[in-house]
């Protein structure tokens, strides 16, 4: 996954050297966010999220007046991860009642590399407000966040609960709580205007099961949905577009 990444941030530098006709940009937005979790066997229902994204974007034109681009970003989301909790009763062998319930909550930060290769629809000379429409793969990594989990049983009237709000630890093993990297497959919608401000909405899904001990019995599938605005600090001057 790291030559992955690498690989993609020297197609940027490539591209960018190679096209005059660059455009960089700033965009923020919100998000919505959803983290399918399996713990131990048991299909937890989960809870979405409202979570955060920022940061920098490139507009690559393949071409002479071409309709189609580039655009790479480079986005730091704050807030993935999704709500779940959980609960059983059993008995003993005797007959004594025993309850437990395990409630977590998983908050994801990562830093996002989507690459998108965009349509832009009307004429790339005349047409200065157009929508568009882009596709491509993201990548993802994990740089922290928080798992806040409350554990709780009661065996024999007497309640022990457990309160833990920590900052995740990143990695694979026993002792980890979220892998680092992802890889997903994108999609996004949006107009752009003349002065360069745009407003985009987004979707990813992400194809890696994050949890730390990956079996079937612990999966974790991360998703989002987000609307953007942005803005180009140099629009093209030759083109519109």
């Amino acid at each position: 996954m790291k030559r992955i990444i690498l690989g993609a941030c020297a197609l940027f530098g490539l591209s960018a050297t190679a096209q005059a006709q660059m455009s960089i940009g700033i965009e923020a937005g919100a998000t919505y966010n959803t983290l399918t979790q399996v713990i131990n066997g048991v299909d937890r229902d989960t809870e979405g999220q409202v979570g955060a994204r920022g940061g920098i974007i490139f507009n690559i034109p393949l071409g002479e007046s071409s309709r189609f681009h580039l655009q790479p970003s480079l986005i730091y989301d704050a807030g993935s991860g999704s709500k779940s909790d959980y609960s059983s009763q059993t008995a003993t062998g005797s007959g004594v009642p025993v309850y437990e319930r395990d409630m977590r909550h998983y908050r994801i930060n990562q830093v996002n590399l989507p690459i998108y290769l965009v349509y832009k629809f009307g004429d790339p000379i005349y047409d200065e407000n157009h929508f568009f429409i882009g596709l491509g793969p993201s990548f993802s990594y994990t740089v922290g966040g928080r798992l806040h989990q409350i554990y709780s049983n009661w065996f024999n009237g007497r309640e022990r609960t457990k309160d833990n709000d920590l900052p995740i630890n990143v990695g694979e093993g026993t002792y980890k709580d979220y892998k680092e990297f992802n890889v997903g497959a994108s999609v996004t919608l949006g107009y752009e205007f003349k002065p360069g401000i745009y407003v985009k909405g987004h979707y990813t899904y992400n194809f890696l099961n994050m949890h730390p001990l990956a079996s079937s019995k612990n999966e974790m599938q991360a998703m989002q949905a987000g609307l953007t605005v942005g803005f180009f600090f140099k629009k093209f001057e030759r083109y519109k577009y």
